[in-house]
């Protein structure tokens, strides 16, 4: 082709593929549009940045909530720790204390059984003693 009539570039001179040459007013008014909407979606992209940023701030302040609630449990499982040490040495020293009392609670059950058999004995003895003395004064209404 000649100097005024350039062969036709694909892709540079032919944007549309079908062969026909675009205007440079057509060119322009595309990228113009094509600003207009880089710029709508940059807008889009700061809003939802600035959002995002919010919510990351948020979620920072209740990251560190969490942690000082964590900071706080870890305290509270340390005192019931003191705690529950404490309690262990109140119940072997409850033990010490309470080892003789045991000791004569064992000293008053083996009375308690003493004294019930010496009843019994008592019992038996009074019995025997009873018809011993039946037998006895059958003797001596039975003596001539």
């Amino acid at each position: 082709m000649s100097e005024f009539h350039p062969t036709p570039r694909p892709g540079l001179d032919d944007p549309t593929g079908d062969g026909r040459k675009r205007s440079r007013v057509r060119t322009v008014l595309d990228v113009d549009q094509t600003i207009t909407k880089l710029d709508a979606t940059a807008d889009r992209l700061n809003t939802t940045l600035d959002t995002f940023g919010s919510l990351l701030v948020d979620f920072t302040a209740a990251l560190e909530g969490f942690n000082a609630s964590i900071r706080g449990f870890d305290g509270t499982v340390d005192d019931f720790r003191v705690v529950v040490e404490k309690a262990d040495g109140l119940l072997a020293r409850a033990d010490l204390i309470l080892a003789p009392l045991a000791a004569t609670q064992q000293v008053g059950d083996q009375l308690r059984q003493a004294g019930a058999m010496a009843g019994q004995i008592a019992g038996q003895v009074a019995s025997s003693a009873v018809k011993k003395g039946i037998a006895s004064g059958r003797n001596l209404t039975q003596r001539p």
